[in-house]
């Protein structure tokens, strides 16, 4: 191997190391060798080297078919190590728990080179095994005194404590004290210093993570604990004393138990989690208990605890999953030695039993996403044997908040302070009893693959075996349990695809392992350049997997700090190639469950031979940065010295598009639901439908020609109108207000600004919806407020406006009859106590001023077209008259076409019968440029429970007398290897309907039935069956004849139910762009929270279109979004938004706008009875002879109505002329000489 040496130009490094930053370009020799090279390639630059490298060893030829990893005996490997399973141990309570089984370290103990293993036993000893090469073992344990004695240990990690070039051995102990063995040297005995360094710490102690949280360059500690197990099980009277007639835990129990709140002012006695402990390094072989005045206080049953920059301000931040109830906490690095719990305002919802965790890149963007795992079943009958009686754990999951998931969790880091949850979309929410992951690049191919353990010693959530409290007095739970069989799982391995899809490969792969597995660790044994694995089984020998990787390129990087602690802990590397995206990685050994990763960082290239730029950002602040590296080598980065550091956490952050400014424009408002229980009347509802509301509506109330707002109220909370103001902020219109007051008791949907009278203003529709009564209850009819010109209203009478007790969602209007007035769509969303029995919708013709319901003779087949969500009037084929398309739950998109004033159903011809979906809401835009509008469709999205349904794999729902009690029940159903099968589980079906429970005594019983053997056929038959095959959000591009194609949108998109959806100008470059907000609140408790969005803006590109970086628009919308607008709220003619959200805020985003650019924003003059031009298309064409096409719209999207200003870019080419479209058919040309704005079109005829 032949050494070569980079010497940068005299001064110019330097000067680069006094910025804490350095910069190196070279290329890296290699020769051909056998195994690794015993000469370091040094790539030098003054003042020393900062950069080594070796060439890796060889991967061993394999057959192509042969699994990527090959599972090594202990023979092969003479590791024979056991975690045995000893049922009558003192401490025999453990083995239920995470302490049944140890922990795994990988690390080069001894100095040679190679990792070597540390492996942790719960009843037994634990045992250091030197490698002697090529994957071969030597028990080392004796000659090294680090076997833990009698003590029953559990996690650990390999950790250079004393700073001093080797690794020192933590371990973590139950009710014993934790162990420090330092390290003296190769071949001498480690020293036990545990007390020593004030670290000999006596409790349910699980898990050992150390980091420099502050950033002064010494490892701290934080200790996980779980929790501590009363022997003899509960004492024989409660732990629970009153004091003032409230309950508290008495004082000898306080160990052992807490008070869980289990309802409105009801508690009980349960386990209680541990308090954790944070040391601080004081950098003299000392540590200090810094836990209270860091912040962390809260207890709990902890399984895992992750050291995680996810905010990338240079500091550490530490997440913590705790089992069981007990919450997982986000703890923010405050910077000053304190920790800010911020789960609740940037997680959307953690998992409930959290158990192993780690982060990673996951899709390629450069950010560190998270994993935590739960024990959420891969199949039907395991999910239904796990699912028994909800109990008081109902309560806790529609109260405690952070709300929690009974699943695993995928953190998908957004840059912002909000992340979004992604389990479903990614195929990993479920992966069965999980306790570790592991997040690698096992194949090489650049992208981070995911390995999971499965399995426990015994099933402790057997339905069919509940525990109560009164079975643990005198007695622990695995008394109750030692005598049943082991849960014996397979261990899974998932191969990233790209584009957030994961793949089963864990066959292929060489890990399916059956068994009881635990801990895992990673490192690379071999030297090869791929990480191999280590994995504890219980009652087994542990196993190790040698990665076979072949044709694709890697490299390791070891790091060595210098004013940083020496391995580099929290440092983050990022890599990019000439051909691949950007690729991170932080240095955490301890991931996962227990278990410390050897202490290098790991790239697969894939195809790629050079790393184009590589950067090491050290946690002092330094900054490196090398380019032209040669892939497959091991690589050791030195950290340099600098006087000067530079500070991440004073970067000064670009400004964000979008502004969030309802507070300071005055919009403030805050929709307040109710509670109400949906499921008293129908017990196996999917999801409620009391909290579906949020409308609102832009328009000129008081007639001063510009546009106020109307926010809907939910029952008991009158909607507000806000009055815009000459100095660009809003008020509150008392007079109205007064008025709508009076009418609080409905609950708002859709508002709905026009002119009902053709009297010049506009009059306010607004529907009445909810589930909060009968469904023949006054409070369900719409209202027709009338405007006297000058914003006051007044109820329309009975005669102008016809009663009908609907319980209704959406509206619409437009002049479907050209007659110059508008006309009303009013879309039934359901009938209260009788989902999904379809609800009435009406058409109603404006006669005058005067509307009548002509649904029937207008429109055959519209009046049950189905539980309507949304609904547009559009002209679909150009024929310049105004077609209805509506969306629906349990239904396509429904296209009724206007011929001669008769709308007829031409869904099927229209291409869109088939797409049956749980569609929300609908806009139109010319996305393609071609003249005719196509449109946007909200749907549930792909991040639900109910996965991806197809034609072959619909999702099913069924109503009907179930009972043969005349009673129609709810019965949802989802295919499977029985056939049809239930989505709920025994103990909710049983609950609604009691046969169910006596039929199936069991849940194992319930688990293997498919649904006509619950049901029956004659039963099923007679139901009403309904299916949904189609769960995307996307577009219908139009071919300008009403026939439509589907075409997806970026798959991140998915990530939530989309519900509010406008089509406008964001950035004023000529091509559409798109805002859907996302979420919702309300799904039954076993399903959770559809809460993972962030919503989503695609900007639109040459090849359709891409989604924008919530970090770089600023639009950031986590709540219930439901109502989304477009208005020009400071009148600088670029489109701002306002969004709704139930039981939440009213939003407001201003748009910063493109500088340099600005589009040209048009608004309609015409005639009395529709002068915004409602139902007018606008083309306009550019000088290099593009063109954009838009409509307006008289609501649109989700229960919302935009501003009647339309806008369009011109960065790229000038608008020369607009043609416009109206409903009576007149069309008119406007030619631009300059370039207007705003431009105001008039309704004026053509001189004869």
């Amino acid at each position: 191997m032949k050494s070569q040496d980079f010497k940068v130009p005299p001064g110019t490094l330097q000067q680069v190391l006094a910025l804490g930053i350095c910069l190196l370009t070279f290329g890296c020799g290699e020769s051909a060798t056998s195994g690794r090279t015993d000469v370091d390639t040094v790539h030098k630059a003054s003042p020393g080297p900062l950069i080594r490298s070796t060439g890796l060893s060889p991967s061993e030829v394999t057959r192509p078919d042969a699994p990527l990893f090959e599972s090594l005996s202990a023979e092969q490997t003479g590791v024979a190590f056991v975690n045995p399973l000893l049922i009558d141990h003192p401490l025999n309570a453990l083995n239920g728990s995470g302490f049944a089984c140890g922990g795994v370290c990988i690390g080069d103990i001894n100095g040679d080179g190679r990792p070597d293993l540390y492996l942790i036993s719960g009843s037994g000893r634990n045992r250091l095994y030197l490698q002697s090469g090529d994957v071969q073992f030597t028990d080392a344990t004796a000659a090294t005194g680090v076997d833990g004695g009698e003590a029953w240990g559990a996690g650990g990690a390999l950790v250079d404590i004393d700073n001093d070039g080797d690794l020192d051995i933590y371990v973590c102990n139950y009710d014993s004290a934790n162990q420090l063995y330092i390290n003296n040297g190769a071949g001498a005995r480690f020293t036990e210093s545990a007390r020593k360094y004030g670290l000999d710490v006596v409790d349910s102690s699980l898990m050992p993570t150390f980091a420099d949280f502050d950033n002064d360059g010494h490892l701290d500690l934080f200790l996980l604990t779980h929790r501590y197990y009363r022997p003899g099980g509960r004492p024989t009277r409660p732990p629970v004393g009153f004091q003032s007639g409230k309950p508290y835990i008495l004082p000898e129990f306080e160990k052992y138990y807490c008070l869980r709140q289990v309802g409105p002012g009801n508690y009980t006695a349960d386990t209680c989690g541990r308090p954790d402990y944070l040391f601080r390094n004081n950098g003299n072989g000392t540590f200090s208990n810094v836990t209270a005045q860091a912040g962390i206080r809260e207890p709990g049953h902890g399984l895992s605890a992750t050291w995680w920059d996810y905010n990338n301000d240079g500091w550490l931040d530490l997440y913590v999953g705790n089992d069981f109830t007990d919450p997982d906490h986000l703890y923010r690095n405050n910077h000053d030695g304190t920790f800010r719990d911020v789960t609740a305002e940037t997680l959307p919802y953690t998992s409930w039993s959290s158990m192993g965790a780690d982060c990673a890149d996951l899709n390629n963007d450069g950010r560190l996403d998270f994993m935590s795992a739960d024990m959420a079943a891969t199949t039907h009958y395991k999910a239904k044997v796990t699912m028994g009686d909800m109990g008081d754990r109902r309560w806790f999951l529609e109260n405690a908040w952070p709300r929690q998931a009974m699943r695993n969790t995928v953190f998908l880091n957004t840059g912002t302070d909000r992340f979004q949850e992604v389990a479903f979309l990614t195929g990993l929410a479920g992966t069965d009893w999980t306790w570790a992951v592991k997040l690698a690049d096992f194949d090489n191919d650049t992208r981070v693959d995911v390995f999971v353990t499965n399995g426990s010693s015994r099933m402790t959530t057997d339905a069919d075996s509940p525990v109560n409290p009164g079975m643990l007095i005198g007695r622990t739970e695995w008394d109750i349990w030692k005598d049943k069989p082991a849960l014996k799982e397979q261990n899974l391995a998932f191969r990233n695809e790209g584009d957030l899809r994961f793949s089963n490969q864990s066959t292929a792969w060489g890990l399916d392992h059956v068994g009881i597995s635990y801990s895992a660790a990673h490192g690379d044994l071999d030297g090869d350049g791929d990480l191999d694995l280590v994995v504890a089984n219980l009652d087994e020998p542990v196993s190790i997997y040698r990665n076979r990787g072949r044709d694709q390129h890697r490299v390791t990087i070891e790091l060595r700090g210098t004013s940083s602690n020496r391995a580099g802990i929290g440092a983050v590397v990022r890599l990019q190639t000439a051909s691949d995206g950007p690729q991170i990685r932080q240095m955490n050994p301890a991931t996962g469950f227990l278990s410390s990763n050897e202490p290098i960082i790991h790239f697969g290239l894939g195809a790629s031979t050079t790393i184009k730029k590589l950067s090491v950002s050290w946690p002092s602040g330094r900054i490196q940065e090398f380019e032209s590296l040669a892939s497959d080598r091991r690589y050791v980065i030195t950290e340099p010295t600098a006087e000067k550091l530079p500070d991440p956490s004073k970067n000064s952050t670009a400004l964000t598009q979008f502004t969030e400014v309802a507070n300071e424009t005055g919009l403030r408002f805050e929709h307040h639901e109710t509670p109400f229980d949906d499921y008293a009347r129908q017990p196996l509802l999917p999801g409620k439908h009391s909290q579906l509301g949020g409308g609102m509506a832009w328009g000129d109330a008081d007639g001063d020609g510009d546009e106020d707002l109307y926010v809907s109220g939910a029952a008991g909370q009158a909607g507000r109108l806000f009055l815009r103001q000459p100095n660009g902020r809003f008020i509150v219109s008392a007079q109205a207000n007064r008025l709508f007051e009076g009418d609080k008791a409905f609950e708002d949907m859709a508002p709905l600004w026009f002119d009902a009278e053709s009297d010049g203003d506009l009059d306010l529709l607004v529907t009445s919806g909810s589930v909060e009564g009968e469904e023949t209850d006054p409070k369900l009819e719409d209202r027709l407020y009338l405007n006297d010109g000058k914003g006051g209203f007044q109820r329309a009478p009975a005669n102008v406006f016809p009663s009908a007790r609907i319980s209704s969602g959406v509206a619409v209007t437009g002049d479907m009859d050209g007659d110059g007035d508008l006309d009303l769509f009013i879309g039934g969303r359901v009938i209260p106590g009788r989902y999904p029995e379809t609800p009435e919708s009406r058409l109603l013709r404006n006669d005058n001023g005067v509307f009548a319901d002509v649904t029937d003779t207008i429109a055959p087949g519209l009046r049950r077209v189905g539980l309507v969500t949304g609904a547009l009037w559009s002209d679909t084929n150009g024929d310049g008259t105004l077609d209805l398309l509506i969306t629906c739950e349990w239904g396509p998109v429904h296209c009724f076409i206007n011929t001669d004033g008769v709308l007829q159903n031409q869904t099927r011809a229209a291409g869109l019968s088939d797409r049956t979906g749980w569609w929300n809401s609908i806009t139109g835009a010319d996305v393609d440029q071609d003249g005719d509008i196509d449109y946007f469709v909200g749907n549930v999205g792909l991040n639900t429970k109910y996965g991806e349904p197809t034609e072959s794999k619909p999702a099913v729902l069924f109503h009907g007398d179930m009972e043969g009690k005349g009673i129609k029940r709810i019965v949802e159903a989802k295919p499977d290897s029985l056939g049809l099968v239930p989505v709920r589980g025994r103990s909710c079906s049983a609950l609604a309907m009691p046969f169910v429970g006596a039929k199936f005594p069991t849940y194992r019983s319930f688990a293997s039935a498919s649904l006509p053997a619950i049901y029956t056929e004659k039963q099923l038959g007679e139901a009403l069956r309904l299916e949904a095959v189609h769960f995307e959000s996307g577009l219908l591009i139009n071919d300008g004849h009403g026939r439509f194609e589907w075409r997806s949108i970026p798959r991140l998109a998915q990530s939530s139910p989309g519900f509010g959806v406008v089509a406008t100008e964001i950035d004023g470059d000529g091509r559409v762009d798109v805002l859907m907000v996302q979420n919702l609140y309300s799904r039954e408790p076993e399903t959770g929270l559809w809460r993972g969005g962030i919503g989503v803006t695609l900007i639109g590109d040459q090849t359709g279109f891409h989604l924008a970086e919530p970090d770089q628009t600023g639009l950031v919308i986590a709540g219930d979004a439901k109502g989304l607008t477009v208005a020009d709220l400071n009148l600088d003619g670029w489109p701002d938004f306002a969004i709704t959200q139930n039981n939440g805020p009213l939003l407001a985003f201003r748009n910063r706008g493109t500088p340099g650019v600005k589009p040209l924003s048009i608004r309609l003059a015409g005639p009395i009875g529709n002068t915004a031009g409602i139902g007018s298309r606008v083309s306009v064409s550019h000088a290099d002879g593009t063109t954009q096409t838009a409509e307006i719209y008289g609501g649109s999207g989700y229960l919302s109505q935009s501003t009647a200003t339309l806008f369009f870019g011109r960065a790229n080419s000038p608008i020369t002329s607009v043609k416009t479209r109206w409903p009576d058919g007149l069309q008119t040309t406007t030619s631009l000489s300059a370039e207007q704005d705003p431009l105001i079109i008039h309704h004026e005829p053509p001189s004869p």
